[in-house]
């Protein structure tokens, strides 16, 4: 009994140590308006919405040049208020505004933090302070958006000769816009608060939250951009590939696996590594003359010798032994060597054939060993 109140207690400290030792997080200074964020300055219940009204909605944790290949229909991009960090720079606002001239749709909500000297160029509205309004709304979505309790005081104003759509408005400005940008469109919406969790079941604030976000086509996909709070995933290190680089990596990753199963699945017979016996003289023998007759060693001597009896029978005298000599050689060449016996016989005939050239040259020379040779026998002392 006693053993197990210990454990208990120590598996109680246990836990109060983990809790006290896990970094705890810092709750954020100010609204975040990120898609995941459930407090009061996330946009969790825009999220929430959309799914419920049956959009399909993610979030883009990438960059943003990966866009264009992305398949996504809309873009809700809305930076945090101040004091939370963001990353934002002038490569990925130049990505953003590709993808919308090639025929993306972006939600732009709030103000845009600056990024470099070319913020301004193609930019058709502008965002600035104003006294505000609560008065009547009016625009395309009034009959909508009949009521926007926390409206702020940042309003929308369209350059000159801008092609601007004014979507919704009061007496200080205009508070929702959409325009065209290349191929794509834009949506602009002045204040980010209002789709806030503490704000969006205010008034029409979740039609509004709505209207702005719902898809361009039918079964379009709407994704929060996350990456600009710096909640990155980086590219799948495949993705980085170029189409020959993939197939030369698809083909190595073949003949690994057929090195792999050409190691598991035996494919013939096993090779014994040592021979169950030792072989006798007559089977050595016998495997190197199979050898010789299987690279034709035979045939090539043959044909040397019969060209150097030839030679030396044609630098000989004409007589009778050497034109039967002559007629041997011919008939030696058309035929092949069936074995070693007649090898030796071509080779007494090409020895034949240079004794007749010396024979002819020299007719009273008679071949016999040196003496003293070898085969001479010494005296004894």
């Amino acid at each position: 009994m006693r053993r197990d109140l210990v454990i208990a207690a120590l598996a109680l400290i246990a836990l109060v140590a983990v809790s006290l030792l896990g970094r705890q997080t810092e709750p954020p200074v100010g609204a975040t308006r990120a898609s995941d964020d459930y407090g009061f300055g996330g946009y969790r219940a825009w999220y929430d919405l959309l799914a419920r009204e049956g959009i399909r909605v993610e979030t883009w944790r990438r960059h943003h040049d990966a866009l264009r290949d992305s398949g996504i229909d809309t873009l809700v991009v809305s930076f945090p208020a101040d004091g939370v960090g963001y990353d934002w720079n002038a490569g990925e606002r130049d990505a953003l505004r590709a993808w919308v001239r090639g025929g993306g749709r972006m939600v732009d909500v709030g103000l845009t933090p600056y990024s470099g000297k070319d913020d301004d160029s193609g930019e058709k509205v502008y965002l600035d302070d104003t006294k505000g309004d609560k008065g009547a709304l009016r625009g395309s979505w009034a009959s909508n958006v009949a009521a926007l309790p926390n409206r702020g005081t940042d309003r929308l104003f369209p350059e000159k000769k801008a092609n601007v759509e004014t979507l919704l408005r009061d007496r200080a400005g205009i508070l929702a816009v959409r325009y065209r940008y290349g191929r794509g469109e834009v949506i602009g919406v002045a204040n980010g608060a209002l789709f806030e969790n503490r704000a969006i079941a205010r008034g029409d604030a979740a039609r509004l939250a709505y209207l702005a976000a719902r898809p361009g086509r039918p079964g379009g996909a709407v994704a929060f951009d996350e990456a600009i709070r710096g909640d990155v995933v980086d590219k799948p290190w495949y993705r980085a590939l170029t189409a020959p680089e993939l197939v030369a990596l698809a083909l190595a990753a073949l003949a690994g696996l057929l090195w792999l199963a050409y190691g598991i699945v035996p494919l013939g017979p096993p090779v014994r590594l040592f021979a169950p016996r030792e072989p006798t003289s007559a089977e050595f023998v016998g495997a190197i003359a199979a050898l010789y007759e299987r690279v034709h060693a035979r045939d090539h001597a043959a044909d040397a010798l019969l060209r150097d009896a030839r030679r030396s029978l044609e630098r000989a005298a004409r007589t009778p032994e050497t034109v039967a000599l002559q007629k041997q050689v011919r008939f030696l060449e058309m035929e092949s060597l069936s074995d070693d016996a007649a090898l030796i016989a071509v080779a007494q005939l090409s020895r034949t054939a240079r004794e007749e050239i010396v024979r002819a040259t020299s007719p009273d020379r008679r071949f016999a060993p040196p003496a003293g040779g070898i085969g001479a026998r010494r005296r004894r002392r």
